[in-house]
């Protein structure tokens, strides 16, 4: 990846001394001594790199110092320059931009800081709010289901494409929910918001057969099962022995609820 970075200069104020003459050509009232703010910039100013400062004829242009010489060789420059260098430096009323300005990649990196942790933040509340209605659900919650190509229509011309559907809860009888699927479907890899968008939450939108659900396998697992009858199971099948009590025994997977990147789990009106 490419990175664009400049180093600017850029002069804020000058002054021109009355009394200093041109080492050069000779002349007064020509040496100017110029202000400037130097900072590093990547389409905006990063970080602050001091106010240096120059000293230059006007007339034949000599430069007594560039603006990229430190002040160390003091000895170099008369008593009027060094003086109103310092006057410069000390008087000059700096404006609020150049005053931020060195400390931009600072502030910048410190509002990606804030930003992250109320994205955080958000994404937790909205995340317990899920929870909390998942661990309670109501008739009318609508429940945002990741379906297996094997659900969908013409599964074997699908390849290892998943859907996205919604499933509504009619009923409920203790710890079972009984649910209706909708009769539209995004197909394909990920998802987004505007996808669950597209599929409506009228009833005319659902099937009419309802999915029999436990309530806390999908508090628990996120993940939605079918539920057959137990009782008939063991009546149709008289001579087989029921080896497992687990209630997902007899059961198999609808489909998951998406819990990721903030998506809202449950729409309750």
């Amino acid at each position: 990846m490419f990175y664009y970075y400049s180093f600017i200069t850029k002069p804020l104020t000058a002054v021109r001394l009355r009394n200093e003459t041109c080492p050069v050509c000779s002349k007064k009232n020509c040496i100017e001594v110029t202000l400037y703010m130097k900072y590093a910039s990547s389409i905006i100013p990063l970080f602050g790199m001091g106010r240096p400062t120059s000293v230059h004829c006007t007339e034949c242009g000599h430069e007594i110092k560039s603006y990229n010489t430190p002040l160390f060789a003091k000895k170099n420059y008369s008593s009027e320059i060094l003086n109103t260098i310092k006057d410069l430096r000390s008087n000059h009323k700096r404006t609020v931009w150049q005053l931020l300005y060195p400390w931009s990649l600072l502030i910048l990196l410190g509002l990606l800081c804030v930003f992250g942790l109320l994205k955080q933040y958000s994404v937790s509340q909205n995340n317990s709010k899920n929870d909390e209605m998942l661990a309670n659900p109501k008739i009318g919650d609508v429940y945002k289901v990741n379906i297996d190509s094997m659900y969908l229509l013409n599964a074997n011309s699908m390849g290892s494409k998943r859907g996205q559907t919604l499933l509504k809860i009619v009923n409920i009888k203790n710890d079972t929910l009984l649910m209706v699927r909708n009769k539209q479907k995004t197909e394909g890899v990920g998802v987004s918001e505007s996808d669950w968008k597209t599929l409506s939450r009228e009833d005319n939108a659902f099937q009419t057969i309802p999915y029999r659900i436990s309530a806390k396998g999908i508090a628990e697992r996120k993940e939605i099962f079918e539920f057959y009858d137990q009782k008939k199971i063991d009546s149709i099948n008289k001579t087989d022995v029921v080896k497992s009590t687990d209630p997902l025994h007899f059961s198999k997977s609808i489909g998951r609820i998406p819990n990721y990147n903030g998506i809202e789990v449950v729409e309750r009106k």
